[in-house]
Order: C-alpha cells, then sequence, then structure tokens
C-alpha cells in the first residue's frame, strides 16, 4: 500500500523530512509513519487517508532543532548562551525537494567544524545557526556556497548576521537581518556571500529620498555613463579597495589600462577616487544611479 501510496504522491510522500509541519502525517497498521505534502491532498483524499491509517501528530524536530524554533520564535530559555552564535540566512532561488532538503543538512553538517544547526523557515528561506569556535580563521564561505549550489543545481544567497551571546536578542535579530536583507536584496551585485558591510550603503540609499537620490547621483556627469566600460571599471576599482592590480584581474585588463581609465575619471569629474572619502562619494553615486535604473 505504501509504495502504492509512493508512486501516486511522487516527491510529495515521505517518511523523514526537516519541515514536518507541511505534512499530514500517518502510520499503517506496523506502525511505519509516512507523510503526504499538505498541498498534494485533497480534502476528499485526507478523508479516505483518514479511514485507512490512524493519522499521527507531526514527525518531531531535533531537540537542537526545537531548541532553535522556540528562540527564533522569542520564546528562549531562562540561561545564557554558552558560547558566541550568529545566523548565516540562505535564500533558495528555487525550492528543494524534501530528499534534497535533507541532503543539504547533511553536506552542512560535514562543510562545517563544529555542530551547525538547520533550519527551513519555508521553501525558499532558511538559516544556519553557527557557534563560534576556537578557530583561527573563519571558513571560507564562497566554498561553501559553491559546494552547495554545485550539490544542489540551485543558486543561494548567502548573508551572514552578526555574533550574538544573548538568547533574549537573537529573535529580534533574526527577525532584522532577515528583514533588511530581504529589503535591499533586489539591488545587490552579484557575490558569493554578503556581510553587513555589503548592505550599509544600500540600506543607507533605500531610506534616501528622490531628491537626495538625484543629487547624490549627479556627482558623476551624466555624459561618462554612455562610457559603460569607463563605469565599470571605476566600480571594479573601488569594489577592490582601489587596488589596481586586483581591480585589472578581476576586469581582464592589463593594470595600465585600468590606470588610464581611472586618471581619465579623475580629470573628467574632479574627483579623486584613489583617496577614501571621494571614493566612498563615488560609489554611493554609482549604486544610487543603479538603483534608480532598475
Amino acid at each position: 500500500m505504501l509504495s502504492k501510496l509512493k508512486d501516486y504522491y511522487g516527491d510529495h510522500f515521505t517518511i523523514s523530512t526537516s519541515r514536518p509541519e507541511h505534512y499530514y502525517w500517518f502510520a499503517d497498521q506496523q506502525g511505519k509513519r509516512f507523510g503526504i505534502a499538505k498541498p498534494a491532498v485533497t480534502s476528499d483524499e485526507l478523508s479516505l487517508l483518514n479511514s485507512l491509517f490512524s493519522q499521527e501528530a507531526e514527525v518531531p524536530l531535533s531537540q537542537q532543532q526545537i531548541f532553535w524554533k522556540n528562540v527564533l520564535a522569542g520564546n528562549p530559555p531562562e540561561k545564557e548562551a554558552g558560547t558566541s552564535f550568529r545566523f548565516i540566512h540562505f535564500f533558495l532561488k528555487s525550492p528543494l525537494s524534501d530528499q534534497e532538503a535533507e541532503a543539504f543538512m547533511e553536506a552542512v553538517s560535514g562543510i562545517f567544524p563544529s555542530e551547525v544547526n538547520v533550519l527551513f523557515i519555508n521553501a525558499h528561506y532558511g538559516v544556519l545557526i553557527e557557534p563560534k569556535t576556537d578557530e583561527a580563521e573563519e571558513l571560507p564561505y564562497d566554498q561553501v556556497k559553491s559546494v552547495l549550489t554545485g550539490d544542489f543545481y540551485t543558486d543561494l544567497d548567502l548573508f551572514l548576521g552578526m555574533w550574538l551571546q544573548d538568547y533574549e536578542a537573537a529573535s529580534e535579530q533574526f527577525k532584522l537581518e532577515r528583514e533588511l536583507f530581504s529589503s535591499v536584496r533586489p539591488f545587490l551585485p552579484p557575490q558569493e556571500v554578503y556581510s553587513r558591510e555589503d548592505l550599509v550603503p544600500y540600506l543607507l540609499l533605500t531610506q534616501t529620498d528622490k531628491p537626495a537620490h538625484h543629487y547624490i547621483s549627479q556627482l558623476i556627469p551624466d555624459e561618462l555613463f554612455d562610457d559603460r566600460d569607463l563605469i565599470q571599471s571605476i566600480q571594479v576599482f573601488l569594489e577592490c579597495n582601489m587596488n589596481l592590480s586586483m581591480a585589472a584581474k578581476k576586469l581582464y585588463i592589463h593594470r595600465n589600462s585600468l590606470q588610464y581609465r581611472v586618471d581619465k575619471f579623475i580629470e573628467r569629474t574632479g574627483i579623486d577616487v584613489k583617496q577614501f572619502k571621494p571614493a566612498v562619494a563615488v560609489y554611493h553615486a554609482l549604486i544610487s544611479r543603479e538603483r534608480t535604473n532598475r
């Protein structure tokens, strides 16, 4: 009987999942538990299943997953965190099947040197809870993303939250990080991993009114935007910490060619982008123009 149900419901049939709340759960006469995704079951089918099988409560999450679900829901334990932790938010471009979600969790466990808890909030979004370790170096999170996207054939955005030590503050911080990242996500340039520093210019600009946007974007003369190579070169130069060699490599051009473009920009605008404050202003002007054009 279970094999027929599996054939009928396909990927909507499961015996274990990291998202049990999305399923109706049943047990056959031998006590074998199985679940069927709620959207896949009609009311008539649910009545039939209830007549054939005993309906079960949701399959429980692990104790750690239950613990963190309570923390995120604003019901923290009455104790201090033993170690610092942070939320690594992941946003999937396409949803994973339940089998893929289970494999995703196993892959995450294999990548991180310490125990990391994974919670799927919905089909497109979830969070890793990473404890702080004594490791001298951080994980190469760009490689983490490469492994996950390569294994599951779906792209995702990773956003590293701030380190916390207080369970009481965790729920509000979690919600704030998710909301702020979601608000600027459409404007962010593609990159492997995002941190708080990446969000700051876009958060500032989303709070800016139209006259201020116009004023900021007009820092760079309109006619310069006709030279896309020049504008792209300046943006990459700034994103590479004003390092000519690094930026030239990223642009696939000779260092001298990039130096010529930087000098040309300085000459045309009168703004020395090799200095910190002018560079910050120009960078804001560039992303302000990008945001306006989208």
